[in-house]
């Protein structure tokens, strides 16, 4: 008898198991409880929560680390590695969705420490890590070769668009000594940026810095006082513009910022020369910015419409900025509709911004200097930070903390 009442309980419990597997399984594999928490993980703490839907994204300068939180701060996905030798560094940054025709990928950027890096602090070359929609690794991706790049060579790690995933557009830093700078007949040796746009393992367009001399001109100090080292006295080649973001706009062109010239440049990927259209702050601001209104070392830029929102690290007055601007492209005018400043706050480099809905807006704090908080989400249209996540470790910079 009590054989028989132990196998009736253990089929009941099966029978229960199976229909609490099978009728919610898909819910309980999203919801925290069934969230596998990486082994070494960084350590991060939340205060507040949202009732955002989507998720938050969170990756690292310096640790090989990916956290993706949803809307009430729990860790829904996360990756963890060791560092592979010994004072490496390395960090995993800019981890995104992206969603193509229906289909949804992954992605970060897995640095490579055996890649020069040219002594830069700001330059992390290695693979473009894409991911399914499981997770799981479908490819790595590296520049392919051009007049400037062999194929396989490191990429950069602060920013990329995929428009499929065998069409994307991507950037590597370049050290080279060139002769089309003002004083330097002779030749000086600079950093400077590449862009490139790539369809079947085919380079359609690309974009370099020092096809435009015109730009040395317009180098700012504030973020990296080398910048315009074209003396070669304080450093072996000067990080001349520093490219870190870019978006597509409505009509395909490439809008990107260039840190070390306190400027958002729009490229027109339908040309191969003559491929600047306009620049908005910096020295050769075209819209009538004035002083005040424009970047100084920003990081981080997203498009909507006529819409330009930056994320200003403001290395000028190091109290860190988010700012709207409107362009109007007939009266090259630019008006700013929206600008948040943060008491005691300043991000001295990384970070990012974006308006979420209304007046919400994520901000990615990046190298933080004033304390350990990583990422906010705020309504500023009730002056009120919903939520707050900190780092355990302040010295684990974050590159950005994004929403999808």
């Amino acid at each position: 008898m009590k054989k028989k009442a132990v196998l009736i309980i253990a089929v009941l419990s099966f029978a229960l198991a199976l229909c609490l597997g099978g009728c919610g399984s898909q819910q309980e594999a999203a919801g925290p409880e069934e969230a596998v928490i990486a082994d070494g993980l960084a350590k991060i703490s939340v205060k507040g929560e949202t009732d955002l839907p989507g998720n938050f994204f969170l990756s690292f300068v310096y640790s090989r680390n990916l956290i993706m939180l949803d809307g009430k701060g729990n860790i829904v996905w996360s990756k963890h590695e060791e560092q592979p030798a010994k004072d490496a560094n390395t960090g995993f940054w800019d981890f995104k969705k992206h969603d193509v025709d229906g289909t949804t990928y992954y992605s970060y950027h897995d640095q490579n420490y055996k890649m020069d890096n040219y002594g830069l602090l700001g330059y992390a070359p290695g693979e473009r890590v894409i991911m399914d929609e499981n997770f799981n690794e479908v490819k790595r991706i590296t520049m392919e070769a051009s007049d400037v790049t062999e194929k396989g060579q490191g990429a950069d790690g602060h920013d990329f668009l995929m428009i499929d995933p065998d069409h994307y557009i991507l950037s590597c830093y370049v050290k080279e000594k060139v002769k089309n700078v003002p004083g330097y007949p002779d030749g000086t040796n600079v950093i400077y940026s590449y862009l490139q746009e790539v369809q079947n393992g085919e380079v359609v367009w690309d974009w370099k810095t020092i096809d435009y001399p015109e730009l040395y001109d317009l180098i700012m100090t504030e973020a990296t006082p080398t910048a315009n080292d074209f003396a070669n006295e304080q450093v072996d080649a000067p990080d001349i513009v520093h490219f870190n973001a870019m978006r597509l706009d409505d009509d395909g062109n490439l809008i990107c910022s260039f840190r070390h010239l306190d400027t958002i440049m729009c490229l027109d990927r339908t040309k191969q020369k003559d491929q600047i259209k306009w620049k908005l702050s910096g020295k050769a601001d075209e819209f009538g910015l004035t002083e005040l209104q424009k970047t100084a070392g920003q990081h981080y830029v997203t498009v909507d419409g006529n819409e330009i929102t930056v994320f200003d690290n403001n290395n000028r007055d190091e109290q860190t900025e988010v700012r709207t601007y409107v362009l109007d492209m007939d009266k090259k005018r630019a008006d700013i509709v929206r600008s948040y400043g943060f008491h005691n706050k300043f991000s001295q480099a990384c970070g990012s911004a974006q308006r979420l809905e209304g007046d919400v807006y994520v901000i990615g704090w990046g190298w933080a200097t004033t304390d350990a908080e990583c990422m906010s989400v705020y309504d500023f249209s009730k002056g009120k930070k919903l939520m707050s996540v900190s780092l355990g470790d302040p010295k684990n910079i974050t590159y950005r903390c994004v929403y999808y």
